[in-house]
């Protein structure tokens, strides 16, 4: 086989850096390309996350809104009815009106809402003086010890008046709240409440119409953080005071505003939107459940990134059977490439190989002005052989002759290389004549040690002739003086009865005399 010494190796190596190269490239290109599905799968969830909440954001503020102004509506009318009976009362001649007209004129105002109430007069000890809803005998309750009366009698300057939820007396125990107003006298003495009743399940019902999700949810609070009605409807909740929670602390301190955070109340994580009621003392939060707003988006990226997965194990399974596919026409063209410079018999170079090597070399010493050696060899009478034993084991016989080659040149730029039938040629750089000796008579010793039989050689055995030719090249010198050097070498050992090495000398450009032969036995 051609080995590293035969000087080809740099053409190999060569050809694996391309390999790597070609490999090299198209892994950036790959990485390129999965790094641009990635980049753009990411840019693309990014940007519908950014929608998704933005939707979300949009559609909270829309619903708070709405629903801001329609309550904030119904209790502007509820609260123009509690004015309107304050201001019956200070009519001059009320009192001389009769009871059906006194009713009129404390109650005209009264009208339709979407929180149905129940308007009621009270004295300054709670009881009640008239009623919206009976003209002649008002019902015979006290409400002398409800909270929205004692804070009327108890802050001159309170106005209206929102209460915390309580069961009540008018409604048969039914959760509700009352909103109410001061009656003072002329004197600013406290005089009595007005005050409107408001059932919570008029609250919740419109409430309940709104669809926020499975998990999100609508609560209306006092200014203060008391909790007056909460959709999803758990009643335990209803009343608490929940104004040392962190979300209820940030609807207190702004007056409006949005903000991801965890319910207290059931510790679902929500985007809260929320805003004050005109200017009523209540606050509104709309909350939708982060988890609803992300989890469509999820199921699409989930999508999104199995696409983009399948595509960058088809991009890399694409590349790599391109890259199988480039290593097999690699090692198949390396290997055309080696047998076109590779002597099919012997397994060393062949003609083409080594001319180009040789050249080089020449050139080589040139530049360094070292030596070069070349030997000429040739298998004494090979005819002979042939016909004696056959084309078989002539071949035979060159293979034995190109092994013991290989094994006498040592160095890695010595090469041997078969020149054509049973001549073979080994070029020695760098190796001046002795050297070169040295290493032509090892060969031919070791050549006649194989102690191949040849019944039509003299010799009895298989042996060979040498010519060598040492030269130390000059500028504008060529390979054909050293060549026919060591040609004419060779003719001399097969005229002096082969199994011989001779050398003929080349002087120097420098000195003079003609060349000589000498014989080496």
């Amino acid at each position: 086989m051609l080995s590293d010494k035969s000087g080809l190796i740099g053409e190999s190596q060569q050809s694996d850096a391309r390999q790597v190269f070609s490999k090299l490239h198209i892994n950036l290109i790959a990485a390129v390309i999965v790094l641009g599905i990635l980049v753009l799968s990411a840019q693309s969830l990014w940007n519908e996350r950014v929608e998704a909440w933005r939707d979300a954001e949009l559609s909270s503020q829309n619903l708070l809104t709405a629903l801001s102004r329609d309550i904030g509506s119904t209790i502007g009318l509820l609260d123009f009815s509690l004015k309107g009976v304050i201001e019956g009362l200070r009519y001059r001649k009320f009192a001389e009106l009769p009871p059906e007209i006194q009713h009129r004129v404390l109650f005209d105002r009264a009208v339709s809402t979407t929180f149905t109430g129940t308007i009621v007069l009270l004295s300054e000890t709670g009881s009640v003086l008239a009623d919206a809803g009976s003209v002649i005998a008002p019902r015979t309750v006290n409400f002398s010890e409800a909270p929205f009366f004692k804070v009327h009698r108890e802050h001159s300057f309170m106005g209206l008046f929102v209460s915390r939820p309580y069961r009540s007396n008018l409604r048969e125990g039914a959760l509700s709240i009352a909103l109410s107003r001061r009656l003072s006298d002329p004197d600013g003495k406290f005089a009595g409440v007005v005050a409107v009743e408001i059932s919570l399940s008029d609250i919740q019902d419109a409430f309940k119409t709104l669809n926020l999700g499975r998990e999100g949810s609508i609560s209306l609070f006092r200014q203060d953080g008391v909790l007056l009605m909460r959709q999803p409807y758990e009643e335990s909740s209803i009343g608490r005071d929940l104004s040392e929670t962190p979300n209820v602390k940030r609807f207190i301190l702004e007056s409006a505003g949005r903000f991801e955070g965890t319910a207290v109340i059931d510790g679902v994580r929500r985007l809260f939107t929320f805003s004050r009621i005109g200017d009523l003392p209540l606050i509104l939060t709309v909350a939708v459940s982060v988890n609803e707003v992300i989890s469509p988006w999820w199921r699409k990226a989930v999508g999104q990134l199995v696409i983009a997965g399948v595509l960058c194990s088809a991009i890399f399974g694409l590349i790599v059977l391109f890259q199988r596919e480039l290593q097999r026409r690699t090692e198949a063209e390396a290997e055309l490439a080696r047998l076109a410079r590779t002597d099919t018999l012997t397994g060393l170079a062949n003609r083409r190989a080594f001319d180009e090597f040789f050249d080089r070399e020449w050139r080589q010493a040139i530049r360094a002005g070292s030596p070069i050696s070349l030997l000429f060899i040739d298998a004494d009478h090979f005819k002979r052989y042939n016909d004696l034993y056959g084309h078989g084991q002539g071949d035979d016989l060159l293979c034995a002759i190109a092994n013991t080659l290989e094994k006498n040149i040592r160095r890695p730029k010595d090469i041997a290389a078969r020149y054509g039938g049973e001549e073979f040629i080994v070029l020695l750089p760098d190796t001046d004549s002795v050297g070169a000796r040295v290493i032509a008579d090892s060969i031919c010793q070791a050549v006649l040690g194989l102690d191949i039989a040849h019944e039509a050689s003299p010799y009895r055995a298989v042996t060979i002739s040498i010519g060598l030719a040492s030269a130390r090249p000059a500028r504008g010198s060529t390979v054909a003086t050293l060549l026919e050097a060591a040609d004419t070498a060779l003719y001399q050992a097969k005229a002096a009865g082969r199994n011989c090495v001779r050398e003929l000398k080349i002087p120097h450009p420098a000195s003079r005399g003609r060349t000589q032969t000498d014989p080496i036995l």
